[in-house]
């Protein structure tokens, strides 16, 4: 790896994590098509990279929130990574056996899905909804929210936070927190698949994960002089044109 790939890197995590920072949106979102447009990647490589971004940046995340006025729901967390996680290995495994335009397809898919939700904000009016989902209906979804994460390497948080408010009753705020450790979790153990079934460019992953870390730290600091709801326009229309040229290229 040169250092103009180096520094290459360095910036997607940088900007990765203002991101994710400011608007609430798993990294994965903005990694995955970033190392396979900017670094020439394929996908299933840029997705087991976003895997591991994923775990530092929750961990990260988690470690903040311990502290928060809104902490983790623990008995949320582990019915969660009880079926999120380990779900990861399904998508780790049909990503090995498929092709890179059907994962292509799958993640244009996911990106056209969570850009409208992503538009409005997510999960900040969820608690207003009169639907609930039964909560078994709400374990069979963290299998294939996990098995999606294990696949295009998306965190699914802007999934599991309105699972976890219709379904187990915990409020927006405390199913945010949640979802980062749940997110965590499945990180590792779609890391440890991917790893497993070949990926070792671990040579690539520092700045990554140190760029990330420098841009959610970043995001802080300026999400309070942010127009939240222009950025997450821009940012649904950035995931609908990667969606359509994954698509239609």
């Amino acid at each position: 790896m040169d250092l103009v790939e180096l520094l290459i890197l360095g910036l997607l995590g940088l900007v990765g994590g203002v991101i994710s920072g400011l608007i609430g949106v798993g990294g994965g979102v903005f990694f995955v098509p970033a190392l396979i447009f900017a670094v020439g990647w394929d996908i299933q490589h840029a997705v087991a990279a976003s895997l591991v971004v994923i775990i530092f940046a929750s961990l990260s995340g988690t470690l903040r929130n311990l502290r928060s006025q809104n902490p983790v729901d623990l008995g949320a967390a582990t019915l969660l990574s009880l079926t999120v996680a380990p779900a990861a290995l399904i998508g780790v495994a049909i990503s090995r056996v498929s092709s890179e335009a059907l994962v292509e397809t799958v993640f244009a898919l996911v990106l056209l899905a969570i850009a409208y939700p992503t538009a409005r904000g997510g999960s900040s009016d969820v608690s207003e909804a009169r639907i609930k989902i039964p909560a078994v209906v709400t374990v069979v979804a963290g299998v294939a929210i996990g098995t999606l994460s294990g696949l295009v390497g998306v965190g699914g948080g802007i999934l599991m936070v309105p699972l976890m408010v219709l379904g187990l009753n915990l409020r927006p705020k405390v199913a945010i927190a949640t979802s980062l450790a749940v997110a965590f979790f499945t990180g590792i153990v779609g890391t440890v698949g991917y790893v497993a079934t070949g990926f070792n460019d671990f040579a690539s992953l520092p700045p990554l994960v140190v760029g990330s870390i420098v841009g959610a730290w970043l995001s802080v600091r300026v999400r309070n002089r942010t127009p939240d709801k222009a950025l997450r326009v821009i940012f649904a229309v950035f995931m609908v044109v990667v969606a359509l040229y994954l698509l239609l290229g």
